[in-house]
């Protein structure tokens, strides 16, 4: 049951199956198996199937999309409850980030995390952006950091940094771009249309380091962070414009958690030292 709730708030949030598919890292077939299986045990219809492409939430989804993200909270609170049954240990605070941020950025807040709070065990997932903000949505982490300017219901945002873009690589035609739900696909494709490009190849790789790595061989552009550029290839400045913002995403109803409360202090101290390297 649980597994389903997680995969409905996904599809209600995309409005589509095959993309729910790749944020969730399953296929569209299990997708809609999940979302049949959970109907059959709701004996409602949650979506109306209009088109192959188009999907509408009904009344019974928009309230069970108000309800879910509590239901898999409590479900999990349990599960920490009895999972640290006469266990003294510390406590653990659940992180998700882009793998931008992992890249340039984590490692900095991770040192501070350890220099301040010794004590706070904690574990990292990485994702692209729309994958970290599902997962907070769904109660699998407690804190995300991401690049791409999302906005959802009861998510607080908060700008904890700046980053700069900028055109990378030999201009040979091709592009290496990341997948849909990345924030370097999402700013590429703002590039493409702002400078009206039509890449002779474009190249979807879930990986920025890979992106780097081949950006390095020559195989082509791509748009990457001027704090993570391979040596000895072209670059173009993108100006300000293509400056964007890193995010503290943390859920509203967090906002009396002093853990999470002082972990955001952390971070945002350490985000306004000098050195962000």
């Amino acid at each position: 049951m649980f597994k389903f709730l997680e995969t409905f708030m996904v599809v209600y949030k995309t409005r589509s199956f095959s993309l729910a598919a790749q944020q969730l890292f399953i296929t569209q077939p299990t997708v809609s198996n999940q979302i049949k299986q959970l109907e059959l045990q709701l004996h409602t219809e949650l979506f109306e199937r209009r088109s192959r492409r188009e999907i509408v939430p009904t009344e019974a989804a928009n309230l069970l999309y108000k309800r879910a993200g509590k239901i898999l909270k409590n479900w999990q609170d349990v599960n920490d409850q009895i999972t640290r049954l006469g266990d003294k240990g510390n406590e653990k605070v659940l992180f998700g980030i882009s793998q931008t941020v992992s890249r340039i950025l984590f490692a900095k807040i991770a040192s501070a995390l350890i220099t301040a709070v010794p004590n706070l065990d904690f574990d990292v997932t990485v994702s692209n952006s729309e994958g970290v903000l599902n997962q907070l949505e769904t109660y699998k982490i407690d804190i995300g950091i991401i690049e791409k300017p999302l906005v959802t219901e009861n998510i607080s945002r908060i700008s904890i940094g700046k980053d700069q873009l900028v055109k990378a690589g030999v201009d040979n035609g091709n592009w290496i771009t990341r997948e849909p739900g990345s924030g370097i696909g999402y700013y590429t494709e703002q590039y493409f249309r702002e400078a009206d490009v039509q890449p002779a190849k474009l190249i979807h790789v879930n990986n920025s380091g890979l992106i780097r790595r081949m950006v390095a061989k020559g195989v082509g552009q791509a748009l990457l962070s001027d704090k993570d550029l391979p040596t000895a290839v072209p670059i173009e400045s993108l100006g300000e414009h293509f400056s964007r913002d890193f995010y503290l995403l943390v859920r509203e109803e967090s906002s009396h958690d002093n853990t999470l409360n002082n972990i955001q202090q952390i971070i945002n101290k350490a985000m306004s030292s000098p050195n962000q390297d």
